[in-house]
């Protein structure tokens, strides 16, 4: 679906023309005067649908800035992470981008000089209020950029994100499967999909984040809410010593040995295996909340969803997710006032409501009457809501030190690949992370 498509059917488009949909009190009129010039965006929404919906915010933002042009540009994660802050400090960076939580980017920016605190204009916007404070503090961090999780605001999120199971209705009902609801159940389902010639879990762990959704999603069966809390935030003395994670990375390498997973995931890239399970390959795909609107474009009333389940029926998992990757402020920005409104209009009523057309998951809760079931997204929106209740949306791991990205992602290649034991695997984490702390 194209963005000229998508304000059609928002009615944001009349007669070919893209009007603004919602003013703030007073309108555009006391800005006009600095609205001049280019406004430069930066993100992670590279795909169609998503980026779709950006680039329609950008039109319709476009149509009530005179003289304004937004720019967008899509990256893969990895690649906007490692070009953001080199592009700030030479000065050709955007004005506004999405700048990854926690210390996978955000607090050594902050602290870098290279974000610009949204203190001032959280308060004349109310982003603040729009969002569950567990959520919230996700986009937080004192002003000295050394504590996550508390603050000053720092980035706003316009989706959320909850990493779960798409699966294939048709083949669950070839072979007379249900969604599991324990993890017993699921490596059983697992197994009787292997045994049925099919492939049972999809995933590609080529560009390696892949593994760390996995790997969070079964650490996610064995912790709670305040041992997760005090790793990434790095409080109460939680460590990455705690046996949860050997018994973790230890029935990852199992499930790995039994052949749960698909054949050849270590050469296929994360977006790729969403793109090869659209077609109908395969029977399960790990994936995140954002892959919503591409495994519907494939599957159609054949895509459902479901979270990772409990080790007992009835319990908790803290499931990997929470707020969208934030759009935070730039020190590049010409007109950070301006910026700090583009973000307003990415998080409005019009963003909310284009998220939802195109199937995919907007910042904060679904209101029942905009969930169908029976549907793909109504499976999504059902379980996103279920989690956010249950208060059990954890975080991922990566956020917990500097850098760490790249320790936890070569750990895990190497546990998957035979190289190194679940032991010696935590104990690189724990490793690192302790020495992070100095």
């Amino acid at each position: 679906m194209d963005r000229r498509e998508l304000l059609k059917r928002s009615g944001i488009v009349t007669a070919g023309v893209a009007i603004g949909a919602s003013l703030p009190a007073g309108g555009y009129a006391a800005s006009a005067a600095q609205n001049a010039g280019t406004l430069a965006f930066w993100d992670t929404l590279n795909d169609e649908v998503r980026g779709g919906v950006v680039e329609a915010l950008a039109d319709s933002f476009e149509a009530s800035h005179s003289g304004v042009t937004v720019e967008h540009r899509g990256w893969t994660p990895d690649e906007l992470s490692a070009t953001l802050p080199r592009s700030v400090d030479s000065k050709q960076g955007p004005a506004v981008a999405q700048v990854n939580n926690g210390e996978s980017l955000a607090g050594p920016m902050i602290r870098g000089g290279q974000l610009v605190s949204l203190a001032e204009y959280d308060a004349q916007y109310g982003w603040s209020k729009r969002f569950a404070p567990g959520l919230l503090a996700r986009n937080m961090y004192t002003a000295d950029g050394k504590t996550f999780g508390e603050g000053e605001l720092w980035g706003v999120s316009a989706e959320s994100e909850i990493v779960g199971f798409y699966y294939n209705k048709q083949i669950f009902a070839d072979n007379s499967l249900t969604p599991p609801t324990t993890l017993a159940e699921f490596e059983t389902l697992l197994g009787a999909l292997r045994e049925a010639g099919q492939e049972p879990l999809v995933f590609g762990n080529l560009d390696k984040w892949q593994a760390i959704h996995l790997y969070g999603e079964m650490h996610g069966t064995l912790t709670n809410r305040e041992f997760l809390d005090n790793l990434i935030y790095r409080r109460g003395g939680a460590a990455f010593d705690d046996a949860s994670f050997v018994e973790a990375a230890t029935k990852l390498a199992a499930w790995n040995e039994a052949g749960y997973f698909m054949q050849g995931f270590e050469g296929q890239n994360g977006d790729d295996a969403t793109g090869l399970f659209a077609t109908g390959a395969g029977a399960i795909l790990l994936q995140g909340s954002w892959a919503a609107g591409t495994v519907a474009d494939g599957l159609g009333e054949n895509a459902g969803f479901f979270l990772m389940p409990p080790v007992e029926a009835g319990g908790t998992v803290m499931h990997v997710g929470g707020v969208g990757i934030p759009y935070s402020i730039t020190t590049n920005a010409a007109d950070p006032a301006l910026a700090a409104e583009f973000i307003d209009h990415l998080v409005s009523e019009e963003a909310f409501n284009l998220f939802i057309e195109a199937g995919s998951l907007p910042s904060g809760e679904i209101p029942a009457e905009r969930i169908t079931a029976g549907t793909l997204s109504g499976d999504l929106y059902t379980n996103w809501n279920a989690a956010l209740e249950a208060d059990a949306v954890g975080h991922y791991l990566d956020w917990a030190a500097p850098d760490f990205y790249d320790t936890l992602t070569g750990g895990l290649q190497e546990l998957l690949g035979g190289q190194s034991t679940p032991e010696e695997f935590v104990g690189a984490l724990q490793t690192f992370y302790a020495a992070s702390f100095g």
